[in-house]
């Protein structure tokens, strides 16, 4: 399977937000956080957010098959503000792959960041194996607290 990360240009922003909402709908579900989960992002601010971050499609074998949202902290320190992948994708050694590939993109960010939330073992287990290591966690409601991972390379 070939997997090829591009910028993501707005013909494709409706595709990615409904992969989006599946791929986050369960977290809806269960924190009821209407105000910044993404399954409840409407097109509107999707595509806003395009426009303000360095937005990338992953393609797998040329199907849109999701997104990586990164935000430039200092000249080598980037945030992954969002790693999208839909559903029928997970659990199959591609997230593994597009992180190292998004890492390779960008070979002078010596540290990465990234936030997930705190009862999500599968997520956690995910960057903890990608080489991210726990630093803090911040409260966000009563039902979500999130914790911060940071990687530095080099």
């Amino acid at each position: 399977m070939n997997i090829r990360i591009a910028r993501t240009n707005m013909e494709e922003a409706q595709e990615l937000l409904n992969i989006q909402k599946q791929a986050f709908q369960s977290d809806l579900e269960k924190y009821r956080d209407f105000a910044t989960n993404p399954a409840a992002e409407s097109l509107i601010s999707f595509i806003q957010r395009i426009l303000i971050s360095q937005h990338y499609t992953i393609f797998i074998d040329e199907e849109i098959a999701g997104s990586i949202d990164i935000r430039k902290i200092s000249e080598d320190h980037y945030l992954l503000n969002q790693l999208c992948l839909n559903p029928k994708w997970q659990n199959r050694g591609f997230g593994s792959k597009i992180m190292k590939m998004m890492e390779e993109m960008f070979p002078n960010v010596t540290i990465w960041s990234l936030k997930t939330q705190k009862d999500n073992a599968r997520n956690r287990h995910f960057y903890e194996k990608a080489g991210y290591f726990f630093i803090g966690e911040q409260r966000m409601t009563h039902q979500l607290t999130l914790v911060e991972y940071e990687k530095r390379l080099g």
